[in-house]
């Protein structure tokens, strides 16, 4: 969607990974960075919603310890780290173990070795100066071997996470696992199963998409090591760097707090235009077989402008001029909405804000913007109402009668998606 070019790809990790480094992992809490470079270079933050006094406090110590000449990676950020991100951090490390273990990904692995010729250098398979690290304790053991035992070491790793009680511990635990994650993300092998001509595109979908997950996943958990090491690389270089928040009131948006109706069944049958047959729920379970957990969890949804948006309703408010491919590092991919907002700001207005890229999925707590989006929320909705409209037709054809805005409440359980 969005034009990119090679530094302001390298600007969006390092504000990404800024944006990372204050996240807790608590629900809704999304930090969004980028820079202001009108006077100098002024780093500005915001997230969904307002900033907390404990989010201001933890920037200014984030940014203090990144200039502190004894602080020259990631390890030496590791308490602060533990303390604000341990839960983010955890997460992160549960989802991958989910993901490695599963048997269907195990399945797909088996399928595609079946395939796969290996280099007969296993430094090959397994590039980068992390791996090669890790490759001085197989010498020169075969792909397989190497392969298998990475899987198996790092399903371990991840059964267990981090814990903010002994942080000396968890620090080498965590950085071990680093080690064995990044190896087997930049693994040849991989790469292969999420390339276009990898093995894995000759079958479903869904084996390659298993493969990309894992491979994002990875690199999420190697986030807090390898990419924190690498900002505070380049962080020294631009010291010292003032920063502040986005604490702008905007009139006349979506912001509140909403209670939904009593069930999602009453919600697709709006969607509909009538109530649902036995055999619809039935249909609907099968396909969202999570859909009233989800819902009994998210029955109050505090509706909240999002941080990237935030971030650009406060360069339009200034009437700052904005530079093409201005980068925002998020620390959660941009939601459907925001992407398609993002998209008819620049049709309208000419900007090109840049992200680290979409989830594709709706999001319940994006709140309209108002006023201050001169027209273009109308369109995300009537957008994200016609997709909507369109997975219920495919889900129930020729069933719909009409449809009135369930937008919202669909997008609860990432209806469409």
């Amino acid at each position: 969607m969005y034009q990119r070019h090679i530094n302001a790809n390298r600007e969006v990790r390092l504000l990404e990974t800024i944006a990372v480094a204050l996240t807790t992992g608590n629900p809704g809490d999304v930090f969004a960075a980028t820079f202001d470079r009108r006077e100098g270079m002024e780093l500005v933050l915001a997230r969904n919603g307002l900033p907390t006094s404990e989010d201001i406090a933890a920037a200014n110590e984030l940014l203090s310890l990144i200039a502190s000449p004894t602080v020259k990676h990631s390890l030496h950020l590791f308490p602060f780290l533990m303390k604000r991100c341990g839960a983010n951090i955890n997460k992160r490390i549960r989802k991958l173990h989910v993901s490695i273990q599963s048997t269907e990904l195990r399945s797909d692995f088996t399928s595609a070795l079946e395939a796969y010729v290996p280099e007969a250098d296993v430094r090959v398979e397994f590039p980068g100066s992390t791996a090669n690290h890790l490759l001085e304790t197989y010498g020169d053991g075969p792909f397989l071997t190497v392969w298998n035992d990475l899987i198996e070491r790092i399903t371990n790793m991840t059964s267990h996470g981090v814990d903010a009680e002994d942080p000396l511990s968890s620090r080498r635990k965590y950085a071990e696992l680093v080690i064995h994650a990044d190896a087997l993300a930049r693994s040849r092998f991989l790469k292969s199963l999420v390339d276009e001509c990898g093995p894995l595109k000759m079958g479903r979908k869904e084996r390659v998409e298993r493969a990309e997950k894992l491979k994002r996943q990875l690199g999420k958990v190697c986030q807090y090591m390898l990419d924190i090491s690498h900002l505070i690389k380049k962080a020294k270089r631009l010291l010292p760097i003032p920063h502040r928040w986005v604490t702008d009131a905007f009139a006349d948006t979506g912001e509140g707090v909403y209670e939904l109706c009593d069930s999602p069944h009453d919600a697709v049958a709006r969607g509909l235009g009538r109530p649902l047959s036995p055999e619809n729920v039935d249909k609907l379970h099968e396909r969202f077989p999570n859909i009233l957990s989800n819902w009994k969890k998210r029955k109050t949804v505090h509706a909240c402008i999002h941080a990237e948006l935030r971030i650009i309703l406060h360069f339009n408010r200034m009437s700052a001029v904005v530079p093409l491919g201005h980068p925002i590092g998020v620390s959660k991919r941009s939601c459907l909405c925001c992407t398609l907002w993002i998209a008819l700001h620049k049709r309208f207005w000419g900007t090109e804000w840049l992200t680290s890229g979409s989830n594709g999925k709706p999001c319940a707590d994006w709140a309209l913007p108002g006023g201050a989006s001169s027209g273009v929320s109308p369109r995300v909705l009537g957008t994200v109402s016609a997709q909507l409209e369109d997975a219920l037709d495919e889900l129930f054809p020729g069933q719909r009668v009409s449809g009135e805005d369930y937008v919202s409440e669909l997008a609860l359980f990432g209806f469409g998606d």
